[in-house]
């Protein structure tokens, strides 16, 4: 990710005080950024366009706004960022899958290793992925960005009881699917 591109002077002037914030605040939160817009997008490079996006956004806002927590502001629009780009996002690239198999082979993993744990990864995803909106939002933004409910709520806008309850759902029906699927096999 680079933003030396972006000049902070033109075309986007901005007050040298928050343009020190904006520096401070891509050095500071880009990881949570890039964490975000990655478990969305589910793709490195897409990641990547997404993270500059959410800062460029902020850059061209900060005219406008007066940011009190950075942290939840550019969660709140990496997520959007993020979301509005899923729709055009692609499959995994054949290049990306192979690099993902040589360092588990590099790390010693052997072949049904690696099958076995892609395809628990795979059953997980299908799993997630197929809770509502609703409750699989949420339970990304706790899981794989390790957001704390207050940040969750200030990110999807909804109340942090909700989010709560949300979590609590999602865990109880994820636990309830993957336990079927479990016993299942155990079956056979």
């Amino acid at each position: 990710m680079d933003l030396g591109q972006v000049s902070l002077s033109e075309p986007f002037p901005v007050a040298d005080t928050a343009a020190n914030e904006f520096e401070a605040a891509v050095r500071d939160h880009s990881r949570l950024v890039y964490r975000i817009a990655y478990s969305v997008l589910r793709n490195h490079h897409d990641a990547e366009d997404a993270t500059q996006e959410t800062f460029i956004r902020c850059l061209r806002s900060l005219r406008r706004t007066v940011v009190r927590d950075w942290r939840a502001w550019l969660a709140r629009t990496a997520w959007r960022v993020a979301l509005d780009r899923r729709s055009r996002a692609q499959e995994i690239s054949m290049d990306e899958a192979a690099e993902t198999i040589v360092s588990m082979r590099v790390a010693g993993a052997s072949v049904e290793e690696i099958v076995g744990e892609q395809q628990m990864e795979a059953l997980l995803e299908r799993l997630i992925a197929a809770l509502p909106n609703e409750l699989r939002e949420p339970l990304t933004l706790s899981t794989v960005e390790e957001l704390a409910s207050p940040d969750i709520a200030q990110v999807l806008g909804i109340p942090e009881g909700s989010v709560r309850t949300r979590l609590m759902r999602a865990r109880q029906i994820l636990k309830e699917k993957l336990s079927a699927v479990l016993e299942g096999k155990r079956r056979t």
